[in-house]
């Protein structure tokens, strides 16, 4: 499953960043007895597709890219300041992800 959902973090990240989808955009069944065991993985996947059509009728599809990641803090110190004076000071997670 990790493999899949690093997967997923960089080609599909509405999957799990998004609460709707989350709940119902991934499945998983297990069916196993003593010696083996059988599992079906459903992805709810889509795919950004732009059709056009030329003068001569002619149909033409570009796949655009996935939307990436972007952290909402770049710097894990923070300052706030008011004129010179420093009035407070934090640290964040930079690379926290959704």
């Amino acid at each position: 499953m990790v493999p899949l959902l690093s997967w997923l973090y960089v080609h599909q990240i509405e999957l799990l960043s998004n609460p709707d989808r989350r709940k119902t955009g991934i499945r998983f069944e297990a069916d196993f007895n003593n010696r083996t065991m059988d599992i079906s993985i459903e992805l709810d996947l889509t795919e950004k597709v732009i059709v056009r059509e030329d003068e001569k009728g002619k149909l033409s599809a570009r796949h655009q890219q996935e939307p990436q990641f972007t952290p909402d803090y770049t710097d894990k110190f923070w300052q706030l300041y008011k004129g010179d004076d420093l009035l407070a000071e934090w640290y964040t997670d930079a690379l926290k992800k959704p």
